[in-house]
């Protein structure tokens, strides 16, 4: 079975591991992700991947590659992480630098989302002609769209959906200042009055059928029901795959927005109801995704 390195690296972790060609993950190291210094990041690369080598007795000649999910803006046909918000990897050229320890080694960036899109697209496997969509609603919202194994990329910037302007009783906002993780925690703590109230803390209150923790999740549900429905009027995906902690750990949730979406649907796109579905990846589809990036 063909592998490969893959690495995520996230704003306050950093994964590197080695991913096989089905998906799965054969060993794996989580990392601090080095914030303050982007060289202390990159020797932290090169110091994880070389602790797989040592500890597997491989050489990089028994893998594919290696693949990188990098937050922010990538040019991942030059290689370079152009700007990160939590990182100090700024026009900083990751391929180059590894390609200088690692020769002859095949080495690609993409955008975290647009990896973890890839990984959930390889291993659904849909047709050729099928349009597929990953949203991820986690601390921001996101959505990467591929068809024939070509992710849409417009200018740099396609996907960014938390940007959408949504009306809600609270005026017009965008949509990741009502619906990601930290906007229902912060819409938490403002009708409670408490600081301490949490994401988790809001849904659970609006399980047990809370007034305020019901116009709290009402609103993040139209809000993503719109966006949902916005996507689907312009791309007509065959498939949409969610993702993202918000997602994940509140199905009941997103069964919820499905039967919100349903009311806007006219008949001929309503088929999209039985493609919604939750990442059964469980969190890894940006680690894995980054290996599959350099497996054919």
């Amino acid at each position: 079975m063909k592998k490969a390195i893959g690495i995520d690296i996230g704003g306050t972790k950093t994964a590197i591991a080695i991913i096989n060609q089905d998906g799965t993950i054969a060993k794996r190291y989580d990392y601090p992700t080095e914030t303050n210094d982007s060289e202390k990041l990159f020797e932290l690369i090169v110091n994880g991947i070389n602790r797989l080598l040592v500890e597997t007795k491989t050489t990089m000649t028994n893998y594919c590659g290696i693949g990188l999910g990098v937050p922010g803006k990538v040019d991942e046909v030059s290689g370079i992480a152009i700007y990160q918000n939590n990182i100090l990897w700024h026009n900083f050229p990751i391929v180059e630098r590894l390609s200088t320890v690692y020769p002859q080694t095949k080495i690609k960036i993409d955008n975290d989302v647009k990896v973890a899109a890839y990984a959930e697209y390889r291993l659904l496997q849909p047709e050729a002609n099928d349009m597929f969509t990953y949203l991820t609603i986690s601390t921001g919202i996101a959505c990467t769209n591929i068809i024939n194994e070509m992710i849409l990329r417009g200018s740099g910037f396609s996907g960014e959906v938390g940007f959408l302007q949504i009306k809600t009783p609270r005026g017009t906002r965008p949509l990741e200042s009502i619906a990601s993780g930290p906007a229902i925690a912060d819409y938490g703590q403002l009708l409670y009055d408490n600081k301490d109230v949490t994401t988790a803390d809001v849904f659970r209150l609006w399980e047990q059928g809370d007034d305020q923790a019901t116009t709290i999740i009402n609103e993040s549900m139209d809000a993503i029901a719109k966006t949902l429905y916005a996507i689907i009027c312009l791309l007509d995906p065959k498939y949409i795959v969610l993702g993202g902690s918000v997602a994940l750990k509140n199905p009941q949730y997103i069964h919820a927005v499905k039967q919100r979406l349903a009311q806007y649907l006219h008949p001929e796109q309503e088929h999209i109801l039985h493609n919604i579905m939750l990442s059964k990846l469980d969190g890894h589809n940006g680690l894995i995704g980054a290996g599959l990036l350099v497996i054919p």
